[in-house]
Parts: structure tokens; C-alpha cells; sequence
């Protein structure tokens, strides 16, 4: 039973480190994104050094990759690496996203309470800078997008 434990354990390393080289981790994008892919393609796509650089990477990506006909493909396993991958590419865009835009919105809150105060100070009519402002300004808004 430790055996069996064991052989998981450096299959699951194995699996982390073939994952943890970004030339891999391109590789793999690559592969699954030709589903086919010849040795040359891939030397040449990733700008890899030369042949056993490329081999090298290629070997690490065992569990990953198989090659039929002289063509490159991914493996079941592979194919989980591959979509894991899409979906953490889009979760940092939309993190990204959701940062700017948290920035964006702490931005106008700031300046809107910068033109309150300074409406108040100058004596601008209650109505002009809490009613009627707002409203222009999702006006103005609404008809650029138009």
C-alpha cells in the first residue's frame, strides 16, 4: 500500500513540474490549440533554441502529450492540463478586469465628493450640484455611447 502511495505521490510531482516551466506550459497551449502538431512546428512557434532543448520539454510533458504519425497530441490528462490553463488565462483577465474597473469606481466616487464640497463652499445651489448634475452626467454619458 506505501508503494502505491509512493508511485502517486512522484506521478502527482511529476505532473508540477512538467507544469511549473512556462516553455512547457506554452507547449502544451500550443499543442492543444493545432491538435496535431509536428516537432518543427513547435521548435519553430516557441522560438526554442534548438532541437534537444525542444526534446527535452517534450519529454517532461509525457503524461500530456503522445505522438502519432509523427504528429504531436495531447492525452486525456493533457487535455484537463490544457483547459485548466484556458481557464486560468480568463480568470486573471477578469480578475484584472474587476480590478481596474474597483479603481475606476473608487476614481469618480472621489471626484464626485470633490465637486460636492467644492459646490459648497462656492455656494452652488443645492438643486444644480445634487440633482441636476448627476443626472447630466449619465445624460452626457448615455448619448456618447449612441
Amino acid at each position: 500500500m506505501a508503494e502505491r502511495n509512493d508511485a502517486n505521490d512522484n506521478f502527482e510531482q511529476g505532473i508540477f513540474k512538467a507544469l511549473e516551466n512556462q516553455k512547457r506550459r506554452d507547449i502544451l497551449r500550443l499543442i492543444g490549440e493545432k491538435r496535431g502538431i509536428k516537432f518543427t512546428d513547435i521548435l519553430n512557434a516557441t522560438k526554442t533554441p534548438d532541437s534537444p532543448t525542444l526534446s527535452y520539454h517534450l519529454r517532461e510533458l509525457a503524461p500530456f502529450i503522445t505522438q502519432r504519425q509523427g504528429k504531436y497530441e495531447l492525452t486525456s490528462i493533457g487535455k484537463d492540463a490544457y483547459n485548466l490553463l484556458l481557464k486560468t488565462a480568463s480568470y486573471g483577465r477578469v480578475a484584472l478586469f474587476q480590478k481596474k474597473r474597483a479603481g475606476a469606481t473608487f476614481g469618480n466616487i472621489l471626484l464626485w465628493g470633490i465637486g460636492i464640497v467644492a459646490a459648497a463652499y462656492l455656494g452652488v445651489e443645492v438643486m444644480l450640484w445634487a440633482v441636476i448634475m448627476p443626472f447630466y452626467d449619465c445624460c452626457r454619458y448615455n448619448l456618447a455611447a449612441v
